[in-house]
């Protein structure tokens, strides 16, 4: 398979449930199917507009709040300042979808097995194929998303300090209460035009880096598994993930299937093609639930990259940032992300039309599907101690 004209393909707009992602999950089944492996796609429930909704609904929430401030009505702002993140904890923290399944849809996953004898245990490498289009970047959000834990306990103090004073027989200044209760409000605000307004305003991302270079990759290691003989001692499964960008509810429903079968361990590839400074993500997760990657595991992968003289260090993720790996980790199965980074940073850009083709090095490309084709090598050389490791459940984050 010739990397150019998978590019050609995957490079292209393709959010949640468009009708251009369906064409390239078309193409990557096709791509499966003619390097022998075994094909099927695996439907989930997606929320394509679930960050507009959401987002929506805690400003709406929030301008509820400034108004029963404004009107002294501190009990019912005091609701709404309890309400606001307790839908956000139940959006992206339980992944329920209170909001954002007000306009549901169906996705798919496109996944291929490749041979192997029965029982054997598995070694899977995942890349989501959908992108999307926000203001700023992950490094805005991150800085704006800090700020939401301050704004909450700004605006309950406010509520609570109404209240109180009112108790006392007081009525609160409303030259000091509004003006606070409107500057608890501005994180919430810039959330919602981020996601909201983005996908709007803004031309839509190819999504080159994020993560086009990366479902190449793996399209290019599902050709390099075409020969792959029936009676292999490890099974090996490529994952095209969907809704990544949407809460990581494909990875979550790929991360479900896995559960109560044979050993498995997750190689989750993004920004694959940025450059040839990979590293490996070794801490994911959620708000208030963190996870990180079993050593046995990780030192499995490092293994591989020494043989082609890649240290792949552990780098951290921006405040905010997640990965499909999380999915994994949080139902124990051993995961690490491997991901390329820009000058030892975390790319820029992102979500954007400026994450472009010219941003991917074909070379770097290669490069990873040679360290995944390592990978393989290296697990069907001691299929046992492969399976030792990929019983090695996630390791919790260390306190402190």
């Amino acid at each position: 398979m010739d990397l150019e004209s998978v590019l050609d393909v995957v490079l292209v707009p393709r959010p949640g449930a468009s009708p251009a992602l369906r064409e390239v999950e078309a193409f990557l089944a096709r791509s499966l199917e003619e390097a022998g492996a075994e094909v099927h796609l695996q439907a989930f429930a997606s929320t394509p507009h679930g960050f507009a909704l959401t987002w929506s609904a805690a400003l709406l929430l929030m301008a509820g709040y400034v108004a029963a401030v404004a009107a002294r009505r501190f009990g019912l702002a005091l609701a709404l300042a309890f309400l606001t993140p307790a839908l956000l904890l139940a959006e992206f923290e339980l992944q329920l979808s209170p909001v954002s399944g007000l306009l549901p849809a169906v996705e798919h996953n496109v996944i291929g097995e490749f041979p192997a004898v029965e029982g054997a245990p598995r070694l899977v490498f995942t890349a989501h194929m959908d992108t999307t289009t926000h203001l700023g970047d992950h490094l805005d959000w991150g800085r704006w998303g800090a700020l939401q834990g301050p704004a909450t306990a700004l605006a309950l103090g406010v509520a609570a300090a109404g209240l109180l004073l009112r108790r006392r027989g007081r009525e609160p200044s409303r030259r000091l209460s509004v003006p606070l209760a409107l500057l608890a409000t501005v994180p919430f605000a810039a959330f919602f035009v981020f996601q909201t307004l983005g996908p709007v305003v803004r031309e839509p991302s190819p999504g080159a880096v994020d993560n086009g270079g990366a479902v190449a990759a793996l399209v290019l290691l599902a050709d390099a598994l075409s020969g792959r003989r029936a009676d292999a001692p490890v099974g090996v499964e490529i994952a095209f993930l969907a809704a990544e960008e949407e809460r990581t509810l494909g990875s979550r429903a790929h991360a479900g299937a896995l559960l109560g079968g044979p050993p498995v361990a997750v190689v989750n590839l993004e920004s694959i093609g940025a450059s040839r400074d990979l590293g490996l993500v070794m801490e994911d997760g959620f708000g208030l639930r963190r996870f990180r990657s079993p050593e046995p595991f990780v030192s499995f992968v490092r293994r591989a990259g020494s043989r082609l003289g890649l240290p792949l260090p552990a780098r951290p993720l921006p405040f905010g940032t997640l990965t499909d790996g999380r999915s994994y980790l949080a139902r124990s199965i051993p995961a690490v992300t491997l991901r390329a980074f820009t000058g030892g940073a975390f790319p820029r850009q992102l979500h954007s039309a400026r994450d472009s083709r010219e941003r991917l090095d074909p070379a770097a490309i290669r490069l990873a599907v040679d360290l995944l084709r390592e990978l393989v090598a290296q697990a069907d050389a001691d299929p046992r101690a492969f399976a030792d490791l990929a019983r090695t459940p996630h390791a919790p984050k260390p306190e402190g």
